[in-house]
């Protein structure tokens, strides 16, 4: 048995296996099998997992609690220091705009969604 967090991972983004599966261009079966750990990780796939939810492949593994390798500190510090001078800027704003940036955002998220699936239908129905 091959103990790894892909089933934590994808639950946590609330993803189907089968939509996962369509996401790193491998099987639902394989999906499946991996977070049973039944299938040895294979590297390609690993990797992409591993790119896919942003986090190590010692993570992944259970070889770290640190979702990020070192070699990705760089890049989740300025994401950081984005996210906090985003935050700090709406903190300035008044009440009014406050709520109106929240409601941009749930409907910008609402919208991607309806678009992953409507794509994840296209696909299926290629298949």
């Amino acid at each position: 048995m091959v103990r790894n967090r892909v089933k934590e991972l994808r639950k946590e983004r609330r993803l189907r296996q089968e939509e996962l599966a369509g996401r790193i261009n491998i099987s639902q079966q394989t999906v499946s099998r991996i977070e049973n750990g039944d299938n040895a990780l294979a590297a390609d796939i690993l990797m992409s997992l591993a790119n896919y939810f942003g986090v190590s492949v010692d993570y992944i593994l259970y070889r770290s609690d640190s979702r990020r390798g070192t070699e990705n500190q760089t890049e989740f510090n300025e994401i950081q220091e984005r996210n906090y001078n985003l935050c700090r800027k709406y903190e300035q704003l008044n009440r009014k705009n406050q709520e109106l940036i929240y409601n941009l955002t749930e409907e910008l998220g609402n919208g991607q969604r309806f678009k992953e699936e409507l794509l994840s239908r296209k696909k299926e129905k290629q298949k």
